[in-house]
Order: C-alpha cells, then structure tokens, then sequence
C-alpha cells in the first residue's frame, strides 16, 4: 500500500483524512502565494524519487493555517507532519504539542544548518532539537543609491564597513537636508504594534550589548530595561524627534513607491517592491553598528514540526530529509527570495550565492543573526517589548519607565506559570 503524505485542503477533510486513512501521512503546509510553487516542485520530485518505494507526497496548502492548526490540536486530530512558525516553536512544544525530531535528521544536516537556524529549533535545557526551516530571514537596510550619492554619503558594502551608530545618524541628517526626502528613514511603522517590532528593532538592542530578556536566567529585569537597551531606544526616539522617521501614519511606500525616504529598514520580503520601485538605483547596505557587537540581524520564518501524535517516523525522516536536502533548500530559496537555511545551499542558490544579488542577506544569516528567545514565554516577551518601542517611537516618553513596565509584565507572566518548567530549574 502507498504511504501517502497528504495536505488537505480543508481542515474538516485534513482531520477525517488522518484519522480514516490508516497509515497514511498527512503533512499540513501554509497557504502562501510565494511558496505554492515551490509546494508544487516539492510535490513532484518527491513523487518521482520516492514513488516507486511506496511513499507519495501530495501538497495541498491549508487557508487559515494558524486556526487550522489550532483547532486540529485541541480536537486531537494533527496530521503527521506540519509547518510552525519559528518564534511559536517553543510555546507549542512546552505544551508538549510536537516532539524531537533530532535523530530523524541526517546528521550532516543538522551541522550543516546555519547556526542561527540551528538555534531556532533548539528548545529546553536538555537543547533537543524540534524545529527545521529550509530558509532564513533577514533584516537590512535598503537605501536609494542617487539620493545616498547626492547626499555625499557613504555607502557601506559589506559587514566589516557597516555604519556606526553615529554614522548612520549623520548619514540621516544629510539625507534630511535633501529637498526631496521628506522622511530620510522608513523603519516601518507602520506595520504596528506585532512581531515586526522584536524582529526589526531587538537587533539594534542586540548590537549595543542589549537583549530582550536574560537566556540564561529567563528574566527580564536587568535585562530588557538595561542601561544599553535605554540608550538603544533613546537614539531611535532622537531620531524619531528629528524628523527622520517615516511615521506610522504615512504608510507604506515612502521608499519605493514615492521615493521620498531614502533608506528602509526591512526584511527580505520587500525585495520584489523595492527592485521594481528603484531598479538600479537599489543598494543593500548592511544593519549598522549600534554597538561593540557590530551588525545584527533578524532570524526567523516557518518550517518543519512533529506532532507528538505521529508515530509512522520511517516516513517522516525520508520526507524531512528530503526537504531539507541542499537541493531542496536551494530550491525553496531561490522560488520564495528566502535566505537558505543550510551553508552547502548557498552556493547552489541563483540568488544568494556568490556574485548573486542577494549575497549580502546570506553572509549576514551566517555570521550575524541572532535568534529570538526561544522560550514558552515568547508570546509574553514580544508582545511586551514590542509595546514599549512602540510607545517610545510614538511620543515623548521615558524609555525607562517603558522598558521597566515590560520588565515587570514578563517576569510576571514567567513566575504565573511557574518558570515554565524545566525552564528555571
């Protein structure tokens, strides 16, 4: 009998699927535009190695994908494979939702993977690995090549070259004195008050020294409300008084639909918009130096999951293993504009290998992403972080009073479940 790995189309079918179709598996993905072709290659070459062993693979991606998941486990009916995104790892695994799948996994992929990608799907005390993306993400700064020139400022290339802090602060107000810049900086604000708010800033907090919470204490007083993290957010608010800031208000596309920003600082996902808004005028300019740490970025993005109820793992490993092979990753890369999770796929990605447009985003994921806590408190930790930078980017606001309050909220929260154990133990 075929083994089939199945993502339905509808959670009601996916349920009655894994549990009427006994040994089959059943692997849920996420229902986005850029991954549907890559779901759909995954699909076929998987079909044309596999198929003659009795293992099919048929993707379908799930609309609604976080309430599918959600409904699915509290109904008892997860399939066997399914994607998470990468903050929300550890709160679903200390609700003892998946399992460890280090010893499904190739050995040579797991010290292949980059070491922040490794450090994601790391969880606990014990450091069992649960969690595997083929991609990283990644923040820089995007910057419009004729106004940096016109401005008479120096655009960095490379990690080592980075702007310092005050660099970038003088880089700003020779922007600022730019008759067609209005707002030199889009740091997207208006994203609001969500993830975006730890993913784009704690790596600012991170290059002074700062962090968001303690990793090896799991606090967050002394630690979220430190001394750096104070004088990391202070500069932004100056920033932000001197009208280098685009506002919440003013949307979107300062940068590459109007042009009226000079620099972004986002995330490779804005890679489409921006090459078509400036074309050759694009440069990517990597994170600055807030700090003796030098340039931070982000990491982070969905991947690979074992529900603790699958129990057909000789299946599972092919299918992981599969997907996380240099090919694969490669693949997921080049068709999504992701970073490759694995350093034996860079090289094989059209777009982030040597000489590739995207060269810089992949030296930054392997020398300087740092990963967010990964702790069941994280949904806790962000919200509270991302709160106060709001609140400090929005008004004339005490940044310690801000950082104090989101001290206070986490370690409350931490202490109400009683460290999360074996977290504090």
């Amino acid at each position: 009998m075929n083994r089939i790995l199945y993502s339905g189309v509808a959670l009601a079918t996916c349920m009655m699927s894994s549990h009427a179709l006994a040994g089959q598996l059943t692997a849920w993905v996420i229902d986005g535009d850029s991954e549907k072709p890559y779901f759909t290659q995954l699909q076929e070459t998987f079909n044309a190695k596999y198929g003659a062993e009795g293992i099919t693979l048929n993707v379908v991606p799930i609309p609604s994908y976080n309430e599918a998941i959600q409904a699915a486990t509290l109904s008892g009916g997860l399939p066997d494979v399914i994607m998470l995104d990468g903050p929300n790892m550890a709160s679903v695994a200390w609700a003892g939702t998946i399992q460890p799948i280090g010893d499904l996994l190739d050995p040579a992929i797991l010290e292949d993977l980059l070491p922040a990608i490794k450090a994601q799907g790391t969880y606990g005390p014990q450091e069992e690995f649960y969690f595997v993306s083929p991609y990283d993400s990644g923040t820089i700064l995007w910057g419009n090549k004729a106004m940096l020139e016109k401005a008479g400022v120096r655009i960095p290339t490379s990690v080592d070259d980075a702007w310092t802090r005050a660099e970038m602060g003088e880089a700003l107000a020779k922007l600022a004195a730019l008759p067609e810049v209005e707002w030199p900086l889009d740091v997207k604000m208006n994203y609001g008050a969500g993830e975006w708010m730890t993913y784009g800033f704690s790596p600012f907090a991170q290059s002074n020294g700062g962090d968001i919470i303690d990793r090896q204490t799991w606090t967050a007083e002394g630690t979220i409300n430190s001394d750096a993290n104070v004088d990391t957010l202070t500069t932004l608010q100056d920033w932000n008084k001197a009208g280098y800031i685009v506002p919440a208000s003013a949307g979107d596309n300062k940068f590459y639909g109007e042009k009226t920003a000079a620099l972004s600082w986002v995330g490779n996902w804005m890679w489409p918009a921006h090459r078509e808004g400036l074309g050759d005028d694009l440069v990517l300019i990597p994170p600055p130096a807030f700090g003796e740490a030098g340039p931070i970025s982000a990491n982070g993005g969905w991947g690979w999951a074992v529900p603790s109820s699958s129990s057909n793992l000789a299946d599972v490993k092919v299918f992981l293993n599969y997907a996380m092979s240099s090919e694969q990753v490669a693949a997921y890369a080049d068709t999504t504009g992701y970073v490759p999770s694995r350093a034996s796929a860079i090289p094989l990605s059209k777009t982030y290998g040597e000489g590739g447009a995207g060269e810089l985003f992949a030296k930054l994921a392997a020398c300087c992403a740092v990963v967010r806590p990964v702790h069941p408190a994280y949904p806790v930790i962000t919200n509270a972080w991302a709160t106060a930078v709001v609140n400090v980017l929005s008004g004339d606001v005490d940044v310690k009073s801000e950082l104090d309050r989101a001290a206070k909220t986490i370690d409350q929260d931490i202490a109400d479940n009683d460290g999360y154990p074996p977290f504090g133990q």
